[in-house]
Formats: C-alpha cells, structure tokens, sequence
C-alpha cells in the first residue's frame, strides 16, 4: 500500500505531466453562461477560453464555468458584472445598446456584415470592437469577444416572403430591438421568453417568431411552423459578446490581464468558425425536416423591400450614434 507522501509526490508528478503545477491557482475567475450549454456561443467559447488562459497561465489562473444562467440570467448580466457577481459573462449586445452608442450600432438594422466579413468588421482588434471596448469601459467593463450569431429569422405558420405578408400579425419578438422590426414590418409583436416559443406557435397564439438558428433547431420549430425565412442581415446580424469586470482584470498582474485578451482572441476565431458551420448545418436541417426555407440574397428585389420598409427604423437608430461609428459599417450621416 502506498504512503501517504508517496500519494502526494504521485498526484504532484502527474498534475505537472497535466502542465498545470501541483499547488492551488493564484486567481479564480467565475465564468457565466446561459441558453444552451450545447450552443457553440457556450460549449465552444468556454472550452477554448478555459484551455487558453489556464494553459496560458501555467495553472496561475483557474476558470470556474456556470452554465445555463446557473449564477447569473440572461437579462441580468450587465448588473452582474458591474456589480461583480461574475468575473466574465456571455452578453447580448443589446443588453448594452441603450449605454453603449458602439453597442446600439451593432444591434442596429444598419449592422449587416456577411460571415466573411463579421470579424474584420466587428471582431477584436477591429476599429469597431475597439470603440465598443472604450465605451464599456467607462461602466468598468471589458470587452473580450465578439461573436456572430447569424441573422435573425423568421420560422411562421405561413409563408412571410415580403413585408405585407407580416401585416398584422401576432409574432414573437424577444427584446426591444426585435419587436421595433416586428412593428415596422407591420406585424404585431409578442415578447416572450424563449421556452414560450413553441406552445405559442402551435396553438396559433401568435403566427411566426424571430430569433437565430440555434432556438429554432433547439426548440424543434420544424413540428409547429412549416416556413422559414433567412433574411441574410436585412434586418441585422445577431451578436452575442463576452465581458470582464473591471475590477476582476485590474486585480490580475500586466502579464495575466495580457493574456486575458488573448485568449478572449483566441476563442473568438474558433467559435466563429464553429457557428458558421452550424448555422448551414442547421438550415439543411430544417429543410430535411420539411420545413420550406427561403434566403434572401442581397440585391434581389425580395432583400431590398425589405430594405426599403426598414428604412425608416434605420434613420431613427442613427440618431445618437456619432457619424465616426456609422462610417465604420459604411453610412454617411
């Protein structure tokens, strides 16, 4: 039987062949998440983020993950991480919108970049992340990644192929930001919460929902609503974010606050790539479940209605955001 010093000296050798020492972190930073811990927004960012600052940091750091709104709910996040609840947190944009002129912009119909130019456009190190970062930071909060959701869709129990077809009908929005589309577009919005979604369609409490890829595929939307429609950024892109107390960061030596950006950096790109690839993945299977899904393509005329119906909503979230921002994503004020 082994002795006791001969189980420690044991466990020591194998955390250093793990590559973390054998003593405690110096620093622990808890980590929150909600939605579905399967999403790539959550499984693969806190995966590769994990991995890169505890690797990163030669175990100095330990990263403490709560999913599924475990320690904090979606609509509380920027209280609890001001207030320092957490250390990091997965966001959405527009939880930061009416703070933030950065974050307004992204979660703006004006925002609409492809997935091929999502990153140069809003992702770190970009003029625009930047922005946002700054803005954040005057609320003591940092910005460490920013991630594409795909354009927001709309899955109805008819066919929605242009505005009129939305004309007074009951949908689904899920923010502020959803229910001005929804308005604008003529329909009738509905917020409710996500787990609502599929009892409300398939009772006819309301007529269509929009909201990403991932809630429509997760929720099985395909059994109660037979039509989707991609409208490939006419109405924005959504972005989720993920954020650091300030305080958290400033607590951690130069070299570990470095390092937290970077690896923020890191997970960023790899999730990015992850959720492109299940966004496609996700419409064929919609479609082989039998639901009829129509992508509008930029410069059709079915895109350019719905352009031009919200154009109105475009001119009125321009005002507040400076004309420096807006020429990032290619408006003149």
């Amino acid at each position: 039987m082994p002795t006791r010093r001969q189980t420690i000296t044991g466990l020591a050798a194998a955390a250093l062949v793990a590559g973390r020492p054998a003593h405690a972190a110096e620093f622990t930073l808890r980590l929150s998440s909600w939605g579905s811990p399967t999403a790539p927004q959550v499984a693969t960012f806190v995966a590769a983020f994990k991995k890169a600052v505890e690797d990163g940091s030669k175990g100095r750091i330990e990263v403490q993950a709560f999913p599924a709104g475990a320690l904090v709910k979606e609509q509380d996040v920027p209280s609890a991480i001001q207030s320092r609840v957490v250390d990091i947190s997965l966001a959405t944009i527009g939880s930061f919108a009416s703070i933030s002129p950065p974050a307004a912009l992204i979660n703006s119909v004006m925002f609409r970049p492809t997935s091929e130019t999502f990153l140069a456009t809003a992702g770190s190190g970009s003029k625009l992340a930047s922005a946002l970062d700054t803005s954040l930071a005057k609320r003591h909060v940092h910005l460490l990644a920013v991630l594409d959701n795909g354009p927001p869709m709309l899955v109805s129990r008819a066919a929605m192929l242009k505005p009129a077809d939305l004309k007074g009908k009951p949908f689904r929005a899920y923010d502020k930001a959803s229910s001005q589309i929804i308005h604008t577009l003529g329909g009738a919005p509905s917020t409710m919460s996500v787990s609502d979604v599929y009892a409300a369609l398939q009772r006819g409490t309301v007529q269509g929902a929009i909201g990403g890829i991932q809630g429509a595929i997760g929720l099985k939307e395909y059994e109660v609503a037979k039509f989707l429609l991609n409208g490939n950024g006419v109405w924005g892109v959504g972005t989720t974010i993920y954020v650091m107390n300030g305080a958290a960061l400033a607590s951690l030596p130069a070299d570990l606050q470095k390092l937290m950006f970077a690896a923020g950096r890191e997970a960023e790109l790899v999730t990015n790539k992850v959720i492109f690839a299940f966004i496609d993945k996700s419409l064929q299977d919609m479609r082989d479940h039998g639901m009829q899904v129509t992508e509008l393509q930029p410069g059709s005329a079915e895109y350019k209605a719905f352009a031009t119906a919200l154009a109105p909503l475009a001119k009125a979230q321009q005002q507040g955001i400076p004309k420096e921002l807006l020429a990032l994503v290619g408006i003149s004020a």
